[in-house]
């Protein structure tokens, strides 16, 4: 296993030197210089959307409700596309890069913006909590290891 992770983690700093080289202001860093095409942004998007939430959330939603909770996941793609109209679109006309800056560019409110990144930090840190928790139970399964605060 040890095999496996070594070359993606070189590859994976690698890829990040060359980044970080390249970047010069805020924007090249959370935009890239705004040279992602709209394909390669996408598949991007999608990658993040199509997560373990969404594949084995569902998944075992259905397996513990049944088929019915299907629905859970029309509930999330419309979430989403509400989510793309009501607040991407108004970033990007405004010119934000974040949440925390559109706040604070639309209502002029320092504390907003403070107020906001916490709510960001929040959510994301209670997104990633069941993302890394599933990675590591597939890898569990998959590499057959016993080892972790589970065990």
């Amino acid at each position: 296993m040890i095999f496996a992770i070594v070359p993606v983690l070189l590859i994976t700093l690698l890829i990040g030197a060359r980044g970080v080289a390249a970047m010069r202001t805020t924007s090249d860093f959370l935009v890239a210089s705004r040279r992602i095409s709209p394909a390669v942004n996408a598949a991007a998007v999608s990658g993040e959307y199509l997560s373990a939430a969404s594949f084995l959330g569902i998944a075992g939603l259905v397996v513990k409700d049944g088929v019915g909770s299907l629905w859970y996941a029309v509930g999330f793609a419309a979430g989403y596309v509400a989510m793309l109209a009501l607040v991407a679109a108004p970033m990007r006309r405004t010119g934000a890069l974040t949440v925390p800056d559109f706040a604070e560019a639309r209502l002029g409110s320092p504390a907003l913006r403070k107020l906001s990144a916490v709510v960001v930090l929040v959510i994301g840190f209670l997104y990633l909590v069941p993302q890394f928790t599933a990675a590591g139970q597939v890898l569990g399964v998959v590499s057959g290891s016993r080892t972790g605060w589970a065990s």
